[in-house]
């Protein structure tokens, strides 16, 4: 290939990853799930028990969070959920815009103190 067809691929290849828009990172986070100041808030199964506020994502038809605030009622504590979403700031807080949620289970916990604490 010419000095010259690789430059056309180069700038072919830069208007394509400009045109398809901003990569964002999803990433899934385990962990146990609550409502604390009417807002669902995950505690990560880490051993630093990371905590996540967690938020529908904006201008999204689907709003797993609010369905999961409202089912959060009838269920037994400890919830565990692996929850697909994207790592944003709010404020001081860390909060997750959430994609999806997953394999939600009332009455089981993945966090290593609650292993001790069972009678």
């Amino acid at each position: 290939m010419t000095r010259s067809h690789w430059a056309a691929c180069l700038g072919m290849a830069l208007a394509l990853a400009m045109a398809s828009g901003p990569v964002l990172a999803q990433d899934i986070f385990i962990g146990t799930v609550g409502v604390e100041k009417a807002q669902v808030v995950l505690t990560r199964c880490d051993l630093a028990g990371n905590r996540y506020i967690l938020r529908d994502r904006p201008g999204e038809r689907e709003k797993p969070v609010a369905d999961l605030r409202e089912r959060l009622k009838t269920l037994t504590a400890p919830v565990y959920v692996e929850v697909l979403g994207q790592y944003v700031e709010q404020g001081e807080d860390n909060a997750l815009d959430v994609i999806g949620l997953e394999n939600l289970q009332a009455g089981k916990s993945c966090h290593l103190a609650d292993a001790f604490n069972r009678p």
